[in-house]
């Protein structure tokens, strides 16, 4: 196998500028300004070696970008353009880890699977391919321009065409560079680098045109802002204020998954102040409730939040706009969000576990303090308080502590429907209550055994 594509150092890399690339490529020395955009970014990341503008060596990081990089050499090889094209361009060049390295082509579907015999369309009538390399999918993609967007979702059809065109297609500039590998060159027509290196989301051409194609990428840049930490540019942000309302056009699953992209991140509370800010909240959760004192509970919240904590990040930006009535507000979140049931159960038990701790904790029994304790999402309530009431949160978590240290806090429980049928009661509507009391007496230390709990029952059933 031939050395990676990126062992040079950035220094060596260079810079095609804008349409003068397809007019005899002028070849620019990238210097300070180049080495500017691609390591000043690096301040909102650990610090990690770089090379080739970016660009991390790939020894001992497995093979994703190898792979790639192989596929663009074999389409060049095979007389194609082939470039890293998207998101893969944007988190190399500002030291984040790609999720995936996406490829795009002059080759068509039918060259794609000439030079690879291997390779499937995923979507032919759009040029895409997807071609494995030692494990490793890769797609892709033939530079395309593309039709209305009838459905503001998908292109109603595709013109296979140059770079230049493609790169006008898309979303933003930042996503809109392309990398050469093999060439070691960057390719940028819409200043994306200069973008990167004043942290600036700007839509390429007329932002009103792009967000028309497809209204998801307003959500799209709030996402990008966030996770970046960079600001939406005036006319980038006036366009998304005066659309918001055609939100109401997009699948409420591609609305819900932007979202839960943005609450499992790092910049949630920046993610939902930008929502409200753009006017987009009330489109995404169908109320204009707000934030008066800011997203504070979503700030409070850990940096890493995997998905099974999204009803807390949920939950959390639910407290943050003022929760009113518990079961109509998860009611609307979950068609606004589409939530799973997990989901759904998940918010509804934290908010109402909040509102219980907040209320009544103080006047709870130890049974009930004990009973409410087990409950899968009471730390996350917790939690919650500690934002609004600290002190009370501590009281919470001492008392907690002292209850486990004088005993297993949900013990298996002496007494059971068949435990009284076997004693020679009749079944009845009287069951439940007669075996809630008794488990309160035990949780409470009242009885001690098996024996005093059956006692306690045919007390309770006499009376």
């Amino acid at each position: 196998m031939q050395s990676s594509c990126f062992e040079p150092p950035w220094i060596q890399m260079r810079l095609i500028f804008g349409s003068k690339a397809l007019q005899g490529p002028r070849l620019i020395g990238i210097g300070r300004i180049m080495k500017s955009c691609f390591m000043a970014r690096s301040r909102l990341l650990p610090r990690r070696t770089r090379t080739n503008m970016g660009f991390e060596s790939i020894q001992g990081r497995g093979r994703a970008e190898d792979a790639a990089c192989e596929v663009v050499r074999a389409l060049q090889e095979a007389g194609h353009e082939a470039v890293f094209a998207g998101g893969c361009v944007r988190d190399q060049l500002i030291g984040l880890d790609a999720e995936d390295f996406d490829v795009a082509t002059s080759a068509t579907t039918e060259q794609v699977k000439a030079v690879f015999a291997h390779a499937y369309g995923v979507g032919e009538s759009f040029g895409v391919n997807l071609v494995r390399r030692h494990g490793w999918p890769i797609q892709v993609a033939t530079f395309r321009t593309e039709g209305p967007y009838s459905d503001h979702r998908r292109p109603d059809h595709v013109t296979f065409a140059t770079i230049e065109e493609d790169a006008a297609r898309r979303d933003f500039t930042i996503n809109g560079m392309f990398w050469d590998p093999v060439k070691e060159v960057l390719i940028d027509f819409h200043d994306g680098a200069k973008d990167l290196e004043g942290g600036i989301i700007r839509a390429i051409g007329d932002p009103v045109a792009r967000f028309d194609e497809d209204h998801l990428r307003m959500l799209r840049a709030v996402r990008f802002a966030s996770r970046l930490q960079f600001e939406i540019e005036p006319q980038t942000a006036s366009a998304i204020q005066a659309n918001a309302d055609q939100l109401a056009s997009i699948s409420r699953e591609r609305i819900g998954d932007e979202i839960r992209r943005m609450l499992l991140g790092k910049s949630r509370a920046r993610s939902a102040d930008l929502l409200d800010e753009l006017g987009l909240s009330t489109m995404v959760l169908g109320d204009d409730r707000g934030a008066p004192e800011g997203h504070r509970h979503l700030a409070a919240l850990p940096s890493e939040l995997d998905r099974i904590a999204y009803p807390k990040a949920l939950a959390s930006w639910a407290v943050d706009r003022g929760v009113g009535e518990i079961s109509a507000l998860v009611d609307q979140w979950r068609e606004s969000l589409m939530l799973s049931n997990d989901d759904r159960s998940g918010l509804e038990s934290i908010l109402k576990l909040h509102r219980q701790i907040l209320d009544n904790w103080q006047s709870l029994g130890v049974a009930a303090q004990k009973r409410l304790a087990v409950l899968p999402w009471f730390s996350a309530a917790v939690e919650l308080v500690a934002v609004e009431e600290p002190e009370l949160a501590t009281e919470v978590r001492n008392r907690i502590a002292e209850l486990a240290s004088e005993g297993e806090m949900a013990p298996a429980a002496w007494l059971s429907g068949a435990v009284l049928i076997e004693a020679g009661f009749a079944p009845s509507p009287e069951f439940t209550r007669v075996i809630d009391s008794v488990y309160d007496a035990q949780l409470e230390g009242r009885i001690g055994s098996p024996e005093e709990a059956l006692a306690l029952a045919r007390d309770l059933f006499e009376n």
